[in-house]
């Protein structure tokens, strides 16, 4: 009986709510009017949902120019800014920024423009023989844009033998690849080359393929030293051939995400005097062979490079500027070789493996420690 009872409650309550639901959906503010407390509570709801909408579209403004300004702006900042800077300056965008498309960032005119403005700074390491640190020789956004120039050509790496031979060794394990000459920014980069190198080159005297050098864990390059122990023989426009050798050399680090994997010269030692870690900042530190203290080794650091000379005044190879890349821990080290060339006379064809010719093809100066 109680059940029965119940059924035709339940069904007139049912009733009772649907009409009212539909009441309210013809005439919410009606509905509003009848019901001082529950209309003036959605009305304020809906208040406030707008106030936060109105509120939200500014800073969401804010937020969108902000991540989209460091894509651009970041690199540039870090171009310039010392690098004690740096850790003010968000790494989390930066290192999605660095793995970004540079056309995505700056068009290549700007870039270009960029380039031709573009400023760095020097330290003098050792005057004999002379080694220049040069802080920021290139920008951030130069570097990632030549390791993309370069990258699908990089295969094993060889070296160059005197009388023109190259060869695989197993004390280069690292990976290389050529720069394309006559690409706008490597242009850009030589001709900065040449004017840090003041009267060093003729006019006439070029530079070398730029090479991108690759290592990965455990990779390396044992000592050696960059210029021949006998000038090469490269032939002009006019038909004419002549000697030749690397007067000097720039090594850029073009991207650092690595541990270890220094540059280091065993037989360039600074004066006792100065304290390395306080003078650098760890950028340059004492190196170490067979457990011992000896000589400065570079670490890498995007943009930096060093630069040497290899010959002195008569053409000969100073051997005080072995050095080695040395293995790198984890990650990739990614750096570029410049090689500018000084031209040592022209070849006689007629007596090419005459006295005066092995005479002319020496390349050592005896400057270096047994």
């Amino acid at each position: 009986m109680m059940a029965i009872t119940l059924v035709p409650k339940i069904a007139h309550d049912y009733n009772h709510n649907m009409a009212r639901h539909n009441r309210e959906a013809k005439n919410p503010v009606g509905i509003a009017m009848l019901s001082p407390m529950t209309g003036k509570s959605r009305l304020s709801g809906l208040h406030n949902m707008g106030s936060l909408l109105l509120l939200s579209v500014p800073l969401l403004s804010i937020l969108a120019f902000y991540i989209g300004s460091q894509q651009w702006l970041l690199p540039v900042l870090r171009s310039y800014l010392p690098e004690h800077l740096h850790v003010y300056l968000p790494t989390a965008v930066w290192e999605a920024t660095k793995a970004s498309r540079l056309d995505e960032m700056l068009s290549s005119e700007d870039l270009l423009k960029l380039c031709g403005n573009h400023q760095y700074t020097t330290e003098i390491i050792s005057l004999d023989p002379l080694l220049i640190y040069i802080n920021n020789f290139t920008s951030v956004l130069e570097a990632e844009e030549l390791i993309k120039l370069g990258s699908p050509e990089f295969a094993e790496s060889f070296i160059s033998r005197s009388r023109g031979n190259t060869q695989r060794v197993v004390g280069r394990t690292s990976q290389s690849a050529p720069l394309p000459m006559d690409n706008p920014l490597v242009v850009c980069l030589l001709n900065r080359a040449k004017t840090f190198m003041g009267s060093m080159l003729l006019p006439s005297e070029p530079f070398s393929i730029p090479q991108l050098v690759r290592y990965f864990p455990s990779q390396k390059y044992d000592l050696h030293t960059d210029f021949w122990p006998e000038h090469q023989i490269t032939s002009l426009e006019n038909g004419k051939r002549v000697y030749f050798n690397r007067v000097a050399s720039f090594f850029v680090f073009l991207r650092d995400n690595c541990t270890e994997g220094y540059t280091y010269f065993p037989l360039v030692e600074p004066s006792s005097s100065v304290s390395l870690d306080s003078l650098y900042d760890g950028k340059v530190v004492r190196g170490e062979m067979e457990g011992e203290a000896k000589g400065i080794k570079f670490k890498p650091m995007q943009g930096n490079a060093v630069f040497w000379v290899n010959l002195d005044e008569n053409g000969k190879g100073d051997r005080r500027v072995v050095h080695a890349g040395l293995p790198v821990g984890e990650g990739e080290k990614i750096g570029l070789n410049i090689w500018p060339r000084k031209y040592f006379g022209y070849v006689d064809d007629s007596d090419e493996d005459g006295e005066e010719a092995v005479v002319a093809r020496q390349g050592w100066s005896g400057k270096w420690k047994d």
